[in-house]
């Protein structure tokens, strides 16, 4: 049934993972003062002419397409619920892409803020620049998703373990 608890959770984390598209997820803070925004999109703000450099205002697309894929398998999995083994797969499936969007939400702008201080010539080290960058609270919604993930991974299993004990008694 699509009223279940682990439907809830599926649903909010399927919320959580559409607002990655629109908030922000880091700014950069350089050393001139300027400031540049990071979304899913790409950067907004002082990248575009930095240092009378016209830098790449670059897009992300693994992040686009692991966010995407991750938004369709949580659809998957919400919606076939009368398969729940198939479920319990699909969550296991979005739990582990999940995990690897945030290594590359997470990793990503310390190589790019490393990268950009060298391309530059800001003449900052490597510790200097990974400080540039500042995580805002759109970044953190993956972690409240693999949360709702494994919560609706254990009430999946329960619901499980509950129609097969139903089934032996008959």
């Amino acid at each position: 049934m699509i009223q279940r608890v682990q439907s809830v959770f599926l649903a909010l984390a399927m919320l959580l993972t559409s607002l990655l598209f629109s908030c922000v997820l880091c700014d950069f803070h350089l050393p001139n003062g300027e400031i540049a925004v990071m979304k899913m999109s790409g950067f907004t703000g002082a990248y575009q002419y930095l240092n009378n450099h016209v830098v790449n205002v670059s897009r992300f697309p693994l992040l686009l397409i692991l966010t995407s894929v991750l938004f369709i398998l949580l659809a998957t999995t919400l919606f076939s619920y009368k398969n729940r083994g198939r479920q319990i797969k699909l969550c296991t499936v979005t739990f582990f892409i999940n995990i690897l969007l945030l290594g590359i939400l997470f990793l990503g702008p310390d190589i790019l803020s490393v990268n950009l201080s060298r391309s530059l010539d800001l003449g900052i080290d490597k510790q200097a620049a990974r400080r540039m960058v500042h995580y805002q609270w759109g970044s953190f919604f993956p972690f409240a998703s693999l949360v709702l993930i494994n919560l609706a991974s254990r009430f999946i299993k329960k619901d499980e373990n509950l129609v097969k004990s139903a089934d032996r008694l008959r």
